[in-house]
């Protein structure tokens, strides 16, 4: 699996590109510059659906051959393939740049309410758990913080769902935030799938689908009006997923 380790991170970033710009046009000449109201029946949105939905059906059928035809190691560590200096270097610097993205949304915000609060709050020490995770798993993954540290970002990503959902309450417009919702909710399943080799409960099929999916949408609401903290986090989670794919993949044995 050692070229498929690098050709479906790199077949996810491209994708998520297409997808990126076909987002970006859509905002642009779909919504209506006045009411905001996307127009029925527009020829950017269908694409963009049929787009993600081609990438989908692509990855699912993948990831299903993958998990029929291999298996992964037992162990964190051994199905990963964690390296002593890579792993935690890298994991590093990506938490420190979801931390950067995490100051960059707060120094945006004119003023913040408990809730605000709790999610900056809640990213920044993702940000260090990531981070802390990688060094752990070096470490000796046989300590119990790693377990800790592994499920924090998969509870903050639901707190953001959440957070989503309660500033776009009375927003009857869908599509307008759709894929920053599903952007949120397959990176919460992937670090919960990332957190089931540490509980012994290996799924490498279905963490493939989420690694990639993640990577296709977080990339796709890029595009978004949203804060460039919020964006700066989406490309954390962006270099999370394809470094544990790729990793995953490369590791990945024959049953």
């Amino acid at each position: 699996m050692r070229i498929s380790a690098f050709l479906i991170p790199v077949f996810s970033i491209l994708f998520g590109i297409l997808g990126f710009f076909l987002r970006a046009s859509e905002l642009i000449n779909v919504f209506d510059p006045i009411t905001n109201l996307p127009m029925r029946g527009a020829a950017t949105t269908f694409w963009l659906i049929a787009v993600s939905a081609v990438f989908a059906l692509f990855i699912l059928a993948f990831s299903i051959f993958a998990s029929i035809k291999h298996r992964s190691l037992n162990g964190f560590e051994n199905a990963f393939g964690t390296d002593p200096l890579f792993y935690p270097i890298v994991f590093v610097i990506i938490g420190l740049i979801w931390l950067f993205g995490t100051y960059l949304y707060f120094s945006d915000l004119s003023s913040i309410d408990t809730i605000e609060l709790g999610f900056i709050s809640f990213s920044a020490i993702s940000a260090i758990c990531v981070s802390l995770f990688a060094i752990e798993m070096y470490q000796d993954s046989r300590k119990r913080a790693s377990y800790a540290l592994s499920l924090v970002p998969t509870i903050f990503l639901c707190y953001w769902l959440v957070l989503l959902y309660r500033q776009n309450a009375a927003n009857p417009i869908l599509l307008s935030y759709v894929y920053q919702c599903l952007a949120i909710a397959v990176s919460s399943l992937s670090f919960f799938m990332t957190s089931g080799f540490l509980y012994d409960k290996p799924a490498p099929g279905k963490a493939i689908f989420c690694y990639s999916m993640t990577v296709y949408f977080c990339t796709v609401s890029l595009a978004d009006d949203i804060s460039v903290g919020l964006k700066v986090i989406f490309f954390a989670i962006i270099a999370v997923s394809l470094i544990h794919s790729a990793m995953l993949l490369s590791n990945l044995q024959r049953k």
